[in-house]
């Protein structure tokens, strides 16, 4: 009975500590897959390998930007050893690349921006800048610069305050020249739960066990109190 009680016991103050929910939003196009309006209209970079600078379904461009197919599934590894999801990936020499999601910020919440960034196999290394924008407040992805021919996960995370609440949350691509290669976003939103929010079956079960051993044994003192008069 005892140890059902400190199970019970356990599980109520799991749930009184609270904890956080994550949900993940939708991003238009997060891995660049739709088709581009006009197709690929670049070819001749090798097998499989083609490119367009049409517009980006759900997305905005500046410049010179759009998707790019390098060819790494049929064997081509000119440009890239593999590509994180799917065929496609998105480009931009010089210009920038951004959404405008749907949802808007809610105080307290915390928004994690995740996303693949390439280097090419057949270019100098660079490093161009992945911003989390939430409320016009600007946060910068940060990873580790991937090597020839490979990508490298970055992150970015804001947590919103009360004065962000209603506002807009974007992503933005941007590069610093040469060419940058993006893939596989993600943005997701880790909000707080007071008092832990609603409790699993099991967790009710535990606290069910707690309740009735704390019972029990508050009855079995007053059985002994009862006798010892």
């Amino acid at each position: 009975m005892k140890i059902n009680l400190l199970l019970g016991a356990a599980a109520l103050a799991g749930l009184l500590a609270g904890g956080a929910q994550a949900t993940t939003l939708v991003v238009s196009d997060p891995s660049f897959e739709s088709a581009p309006p006009d197709g690929y209209t670049e070819a001749g970079c090798g097998a499989g390998c083609a490119y367009s600078a049409s517009p980006i379904s759900g997305w905005s461009t500046t410049d010179n930007a759009g998707q790019f197919e390098p060819g790494s599934s049929s064997g081509n590894f000119a440009y890239f050893n593999y590509v994180p999801d799917g065929l496609n990936v998105a480009y931009s020499n010089g210009g920038s690349i951004y959404q405008t999601i749907a949802a808007t910020a809610v105080a307290g919440d915390t928004y994690t921006l995740t996303l693949d960034v390439g280097s090419r196999a057949d270019g100098a290394l660079t490093t161009p800048v992945e911003n989390l924008i939430v409320n016009g407040n600007v946060v910068a992805a940060t990873g580790v610069v991937a090597t020839s021919g490979n990508w490298s996960v970055y992150t970015a995370s804001y947590t919103a305050v009360a004065g962000d609440a209603g506002h807009a949350i974007e992503i933005q691509l941007v590069s610093p020249g040469s060419q940058a290669n993006w893939d596989n976003i993600t943005l997701t939103d880790t909000s707080p739960i007071i008092g832990g929010g609603v409790p699993e079956p099991a967790t009710w079960a535990l606290m069910l066990i707690g309740v009735a051993g704390l019972g029990a044994t508050l009855r079995a003192r007053r059985r002994s109190l009862t006798v010892a008069a």
